[in-house]
């Protein structure tokens, strides 16, 4: 039965465990975005193959978009995490709901991934249209 408490949970967490907890699902997910950018290296690394064959150099063939590509998914992260964090922890000392930064944190990092696929996809329909 709910006593009036701002939080009904199972878990028996004071106000006080709250913050904690809170950089605790932080950390799990910057560790599930680690992940993610592993698989999205692994994408930059292989995008590059055809890099030579072309003309004229595709972005993603330049020193730049090489570069690009590879920072992007971990800058995306560390803005991520960097977000949730301070953001949350305001919000939690203003006496709001930290939670919600989660998505902004989450939304910062998907940006990032998404400007990875445009850099990786970005002239590739140019040079199968030329193809004889």
């Amino acid at each position: 039965m709910n006593t009036g408490t701002p939080y009904a949970s199972a878990l028996p967490c004071t106000p006080d465990q709250w913050p904690l907890l809170y950089l605790c699902t932080v950390a799990v997910l910057a560790g599930f975005g680690l992940l993610v950018n592993l698989g999205a290296l692994y994408v930059s690394i292989f995008a590059t193959d055809d890099c030579g064959s072309t003309t004229p150099t595709p972005f993603r063939c330049t020193t730049a978009g090489t570069l690009t590509m590879y920072a992007l998914p971990w800058v995306g992260l560390i803005v991520a995490v960097v977000a949730a964090v301070g953001l949350g922890l305001d919000a939690f000392g203003r006496g709001d709901s930290p939670w919600y930064f989660l998505l902004a944190g989450a939304g910062a990092h998907l940006a990032s991934l998404a400007a990875l696929c445009a850099a990786v996809m970005w002239d590739r329909g140019e040079r199968k249209a030329s193809a004889p």
